[in-house]
Formats: structure tokens, C-alpha cells, sequence
């Protein structure tokens, strides 16, 4: 069968994420990159991350290309949807990665140029066809669908413990807190912006802000629609994140309870390799490069009052959500094969 041909619109953490985990695979091939910074820019960022270290091959920038392991990357630099020649290239599947805020009419103008599908990665104004959250509503992924959103890394990391512990002790309300290594929106130093707070030198600081994880939790889970909130701290960490979930729940819950239940779903296949439970005193560096959305760390647990429960879930900023990603590409292509 004919491999899957990517390309990216926009090449960010997790654009540089897949450019790692896609490489030197036969079956899902990267052959385009659209973002409009210098190209001897991104070649450098593709060959040095702070992160994940030295590229393990050379990585060259030449003829618009990047050349990488033998293969030959387009660079593309449009500045809107619709202006990269996906047709021509024999993309089958954009990930957009890019500008977020974007319409519906504006990322259509994918297909209207060559796409067969496009996956979101970042927030868009309106609601994609799905928003698909591995674990949570793999059933109503259908191959119908073209523009389908992969949500974001905290709904990966909070979603299947909200399940599990839904499923298992009902919930009542649930207040979410995200504390988040610093990302791009943030600043090395003090700057004005519109956003105050996050003007300010993310190293040297903890930033309250705002996370729309809460809506999208509830797009996911109907029923627990206006029964979830919460909030985000960005700290002075360049990666390794985590989601602090406390619940309160219609039946009785203890520490013991609490964790055999997710113990007993992390070995269920619905969640393998997606949700790990772990049982080790682990810190934030100990999650990076984890291929797991949620890493659930059992040591933390808490119980008030025999009704309320309190849970930490471990994610790397973009590694396990980037490997979700590759994953949703590979139930398309299943879904495409069974109409074959």
C-alpha cells in the first residue's frame, strides 16, 4: 500500500516532534513543511533541540529542501491555508500546527488545494468535524471525517482519568489546575503585552493563565457540561507538566480505591500505551520524552472527607501528544483500508 504523505503547516514543538518520530518510517511520510521563518532557521531548529538533543543524522537545508536520511522535504513558506501546493506535493494529510484562532472557511481552504484531511494541533474559532481524544470517543471517529481536531495535551493527560474515575465513582464537579512548563507564548524577559501576565520572564516566574481545557473536557464528556473549571500556571520549567484534577464524587472514595481503579484500566487495552500508572516518586524531568499522554503517579493521591479525591497526572509538553497524533493518521488509514 502507497505510504501516507504529510505535510505541516507551521513547525513548532510538536512540528519538530513528528519530524523526529516520523523519521526513517515507510508507511507515514513527511514531504512538506510550510512555515514561513528562514529556512536556515528551521533546518538549525530540526538539527539542535534544547530538548531532545542532536539529531541523530545530518540535517541539511538545500534547493528549498531539507534533506534529511536519504529523503527530500519541501519548504514551503505561505502565509495563509490554501496557499501551499498540497495537490502537487501528494499530501494526504495536513497537520496544522500554525497561526491558531483560525476559521472553518479559512483551514478548508486545505482541501481546496489537494488535502484529503486535516488534523489540528492548535485552537481554531470554530469546532472542527471532531475533536478525538484517544480512549474517550474512538467510536465516533469515521472516515467521513476531514477536519478533525487532536485537542490539546492537558485533555490528553486529564481525560482518561476523568473517565476512569467517572465510570468508576460518578462525579459530581471537578476543578482542574494545570501547572505548565513555559511555552513559546511566553517571554525571556519582562515585555509589554496585551496579556499582562504574560508579558512577564517566564523564567522567573510562576504566570497564572487562562486554559480552555475545561470546555474541551466537556465537548468530550457531554454530561459533565458546566461542571468543570479551572486554570493554568505556567512555571519556570522548559518541560514536564502536570494536572492536578481534584473531584467530587456521588459515592465514597480512599486513596486505596482511587488508584486500584486506574491501575486496573491502565492494563485494559483501551488504554495501553496512552495511560501509565506510575508508582515511582517521580518529578517533572522524569516524564520528558515519555510517549504516554498520561503518566498517573499513584505516590499522589489524596482523599477528603471520603468524598473528594485528588490526582496528578504527569505529561511531557508535546513528545506523547505528538505520538497521538501519528496514531490518529494510522486509524485513518485503517478506516481507509477496511472500505478498500
Amino acid at each position: 500500500m502507497e505510504p501516507i504523505r504529510i505535510g505541516l503547516s507551521g513547525l513548532g514543538r510538536i512540528g519538530r516532534n513528528l519530524f523526529r518520530i516520523l523519521a526513517g518510517r515507510e508507511d507515514i511520510q513527511l514531504v512538506a513543511i510550510n512555515d514561513a521563518a528562514n529556512p536556515n532557521a528551521l533546518a538549525y531548529l530540526l538539527r539542535f533541540d534544547t530538548i531532545h538533543g542532536r539529531f541523530p543524522e545530518p540535517v541539511v537545508h538545500r534547493d528549498g529542501h531539507v534533506e534529511v536520511g536519504g529523503r527530500r522535504i519541501r519548504l514551503l513558506a505561505a502565509p495563509e491555508p490554501g496557499g501551499a501546493p498540497w495537490g502537487e506535493l501528494g499530501v494526504d494529510v495536513v497537520i496544522e500546527e500554525g497561526e491558531p484562532g483560525r476559521t472553518r472557511s479559512e483551514l478548508e481552504k486545505h482541501f481546496e488545494v489537494g488535502a484529503r484531511r486535516v488534523i489540528l494541533c492548535v485552537p481554531s474559532a470554530e469546532p472542527a468535524e471532531l475533536t478525538f481524544v484517544r480512549g474517550i470517543n474512538d467510536h465516533l471517529l469515521e472516515r467521513r471525517h476531514r477536519l478533525i481536531s487532536n485537542g490539546s495535551c492537558i485533555a490528553h493527560a486529564a481525560a482518561p482519568i476523568l473517565q476512569i474515575l467517572d465510570t468508576t465513582f460518578g462525579i459530581e464537579r471537578v476543578y482542574l489546575t494545570t501547572v505548565h512548563a513555559y511555552t513559546d507564548q511566553q517571554r525571556l524577559a519582562d515585555v509589554p503585552a496585551e496579556d499582562m501576565r504574560s508579558g512577564r520572564a517566564a523564567a522567573e516566574n510562576i504566570i497564572p493563565q487562562h486554559t480552555n481545557a475545561p470546555q474541551l473536557l466537556a465537548e468530550l464528556m457531554p454530561h459533565l457540561a458546566g461542571r468543570i473549571a479551572g486554570t493554568a500556571m505556567n512555571v519556570p520549567v522548559a518541560n514536564g507538566s502536570v494536572v492536578d484534577l481534584v473531584c467530587w464524587h456521588s459515592q465514597p472514595v480512599t486513596v486505596e480505591a482511587v488508584n486500584a481503579a486506574v491501575a486496573a484500566a491502565a492494563a485494559e487495552p483501551r488504554w495501553q500505551g496512552f495511560l501509565l500508572y506510575e508508582t515511582e516518586p517521580i518529578v517533572s524531568s522524569d516524564v520528558l520524552r515519555s510517549s504516554y499522554s498520561s503518566n498517573f503517579d499513584s505516590l499522589a493521591t489524596m482523599v477528603l472527607a471520603g468524598r473528594v479525591s485528588k490526582t496528578l497526572s504527569w505529561f511531557d509538553n508535546g513528545w506523547g501528544y505528538a505520538h497521538r497524533v501519528v496514531e490518529l493518521i494510522e486509524r485513518f488509514r485503517d478506516l481507509d483500508r477496511e472500505a478498500a
